[in-house]
């Protein structure tokens, strides 16, 4: 199973973010629900709050997509998704979760709220080396410090609340900050996903299987890309854009990954049965690049990827201390 043939387009700047469409072959509608039209509720265990996980039932009647680094709010601590997730209609399911709230573990709150809202690149970045954690480990401890350099940056949260932050910078953007998710490029027709370079580099590279399921992310990535600028140095603030043939090398480095067959992949990584639809958890790395997402299947059409997220595991942002 390889990454459908990736087409990528103009670039157009916003800041220090240079930003390209991306568009694939791949086949039509995967009947997928994502992002807030996805009707998924999200508690803490039954048998017990834990850091790492949370239970999440699909109330919806079609399968629904959650994706890594999307924010699961409330409960006694907020966390962000460890990974792809899909759940066909009425599916609960246990999932790995990490913590974004380092000061708030809150007895008795259980319902979690979803407004699809993504974490922003510099914290969703330490989810982006699978789930076996191959960086080491106390990846939980390295991003609280991730969230904590928004304290440092923008004042302290009285939780050290990543969602705080988020609000925030929701609030202040018109005093503080010169750009927001309005200006960016508006989606374009067929368009399937992005790169997103920041100064000189491409950061990452996110593709979905429909045009449907990108629109129900973009404005929340475009977002998740704009909190990070004010933990930037001026000297990349300041950078030109970047050039149009290292959005077009990149795209070309994913193009050239093969994820195997859905029923071949390692043993550790369950396909699962969602009705009609099946799916498995992919990943996998090629020297600076590494990508994680899910493939599907429907029954008489060929599995292909319902998301994948390609990150350039040697721009400064991934090799922050």
């Amino acid at each position: 199973m390889k990454v459908p043939q990736l087409h990528v387009g103009a670039g157009s700047r916003l800041g220090p973010l240079s930003i390209f469409p991306v568009w694939t072959s791949g086949s039509g509608s995967l009947g997928i629900s994502t992002g807030t039209h996805a009707d998924v509720a999200v508690t803490e265990l039954a048998g017990g709050a834990q850091v790492g996980r949370l239970t999440v039932t699909n109330n919806g009647p079609h399968p629904a997509l959650l994706l890594e680094g999307e924010l699961l709010e409330g409960g006694q601590q907020h966390r962000t998704c460890a990974r792809d997730v899909v759940l066909g209609p009425g599916e609960t399911r246990d999932i790995d979760t990490f913590c974004v709230e380092a000061g708030r573990w809150e007895a008795g709150e259980s319902s979690h709220r979803r407004q699809a809202r993504r974490a922003p690149l510099s914290v969703w970045s330490e989810l982006a080396n699978g789930p076996g954690g191959q960086r080491g480990g106390n990846r939980q401890g390295r991003i609280w410090e991730r969230v904590s350099r928004f304290d440092n940056a923008r004042g302290a949260s009285a939780t050290s609340s990543l969602l705080q932050h988020m609000d925030w910078f929701k609030d202040d953007k018109e005093e503080r900050n010169r750009f927001s998710a309005a200006d960016a490029p508006k989606p374009l027709e067929g368009q399937r996903g992005v790169v997103i370079g920041r100064g000189q580099q491409p950061l990452l590279l996110e593709v979905f299987g429909t045009s449907t399921l990108f629109l129900r992310h973009y404005r929340q990535l475009i977002e998740a890309a704009l909190l990070d600028l004010e933990l930037l140095p001026p000297q990349t603030v300041a950078s030109g854009a970047m050039a149009g043939q290292r959005a077009r090398d990149f795209a070309a480095h994913v193009q050239a990954m093969d994820f195997g067959t859905l029923d071949g992949g390692p043993a550790a990584v369950e396909v699962r049965n969602h009705g009609a639809l099946r799916s498995r958890n992919i990943s996998r790395a090629a020297g600076a690049v590494t990508a994680a997402g899910i493939a599907v299947e429907l029954p008489q059409r060929r599995p292909q990827l319902a998301h994948l997220t390609c990150w350039n595991t040697k721009h400064p942002l991934m090799e922050m201390a």
